[in-house]
């Protein structure tokens, strides 16, 4: 073959070789500054997978209808999302909600699976309805609408860029607990479900106090408060003055009711809270013409990622990363 021949051929392979791993070496440059993102965000890169669901899809109860759904993991999380935040809320807020979803019902499927073998058992309940846990695309165009297509488009758009992301302690998923809005910090595992979960603690959650609805108030008459606290325990002594019905309040560092003295008689925070149908167990009481007034702060149980403080964030410019290491710290992200 004459010389020059070959050089052009050699000259040829230098620029196919140079096609193919230029790209790839610039992949890698994306993936290391997104890794270098993600630890600068307070998460570290998990080494480690969680174990793949080979299955790929949550059996669920439908309690509206009695059927059992089975429903892949892409299009659960579609249905899911929407039942636990506003599609009109920031796209960072929507991505750590999508992640903190996902986590808590893998989570769950994963514990059910381990103890029980049937594929066709329900995982747990949803009520497409009522929109609670899970609702199936129709569901969607009656609520929405003509908004449909940009509210469902967003959601999808949101959930295909984080899926398959989980929060992860120690390897293992978390349980990713969240709630509507806190008093302004959130509460620890423990002083609420009993379980001393590094993750779910104290954090700072200012924004929530900015909510319109923050604060609400519950008036109960005094003739109602005696009948609910009866169904309770039948033996109560309301002889006394009433204004000494309401004793000592033992409150968590963030100001929930742990326990409250009610006519020499204990009853937790939260036990208070269902019977009276207030939206938080952080509450002081008052009597008042007549009548009992609770003053609420925040909305829900407390723990874990306040849906309108990771709002507030995401307008504050912060990522889903950092609302998700804010909420749940010494939390590494994961894949399934």
């Amino acid at each position: 073959m004459p010389k020059n021949s070959k050089r052009f051929i050699c000259f040829l392979l230098i620029i196919l070789l140079s096609m193919i791993l230029i790209p790839l070496l610039s992949v890698r440059g994306n993936n290391e500054e997104a890794v270098s993102s993600m630890l600068e965000n307070g998460h570290r890169i998990s080494e480690g997978q969680v174990q793949k669901n080979s299955e790929g899809f949550f059996c669920m109860m439908d309690e509206s209808t009695g059927n059992i759904l089975r429903v892949n993991d892409k299009e659960f999380m579609y249905g899911a999302l929407v039942t636990e935040m506003p599609p009109l809320f920031e796209k960072e807020a929507l991505k750590a909600q999508t992640v903190a979803t996902y986590t808590y019902f893998s989570r769950s499927r994963e514990k059910f699976r381990k103890n029980n073998n049937n594929p066709n058992d329900p995982e747990f309940n949803v009520n497409t309805e009522k929109w609670l846990y899970y609702v199936p695309q129709e569901k969607m165009r009656e609520k929405w609408g003509k908004n449909f297509d940009t509210y469902y488009n967003k959601i999808k758009d949101i959930v295909d860029e984080v899926f398959g992301e989980v929060l992860l302690d120690n390897e293992e998923l978390i349980l990713a607990a969240y709630h509507a809005i806190s008093s302004g910090e959130t509460e620890k595992c423990a002083d609420v479900f009993g379980e001393d979960l590094k993750y779910l603690t104290n954090v700072s959650s200012p924004g929530d106090k900015l909510v319109p609805n923050y604060k609400t108030t519950v008036e109960i008459t005094k003739q109602d408060f005696i009948s609910i606290m009866s169904d309770k325990c039948n033996d109560f002594d309301f002889s006394n003055d009433v204004s000494g019905w309401i004793g000592e309040i033992n409150r968590s560092s963030s100001g929930m009711v742990k326990e409250i003295n009610i006519c020499g008689k204990k009853f937790r925070g939260q036990d208070i809270r269902g019977m009276f149908l207030l939206r938080s167990s952080d509450f002081d009481i008052n009597f008042s013409d007549n009548k009992f007034i609770f003053t609420v702060r925040g909305y829900g149980h407390g723990v874990g990622m306040s849906q309108y403080g990771a709002q507030y964030m995401a307008k504050e410019g912060k990522d889903y990363l950092e609302i998700l290491s804010h909420y749940y710290p010494n939390t590494t992200i994961g894949y399934i």
